[in-house]
């Protein structure tokens, strides 16, 4: 599998994972893990890494062609 694959199916992965963690959070009121700021951090960093691996996925696709 090409590199660039890769990155794009494991940022797919990290935005469902993002999504999920989201989903939680709008379904409960209170915090789902420890407190607010830390559940806020675990919903934002798969999805910084989703725009991350995409666009490096993205952009070696896009030199390969």
């Amino acid at each position: 599998m090409k590199k660039g694959y890769f990155l794009l199916i494991l940022a797919f992965i990290m935005y469902i994972i993002g999504h999920i963690f989201w989903s939680i959070s709008i379904l409960y009121d209170n915090s789902f893990l420890f407190n607010k700021s830390t559940e806020i951090w675990l919903i934002n960093i798969p999805f910084g890494l989703f725009s991350i691996f995409g666009l490096i996925g993205f952009l070696k696709l896009y030199r390969k062609s």
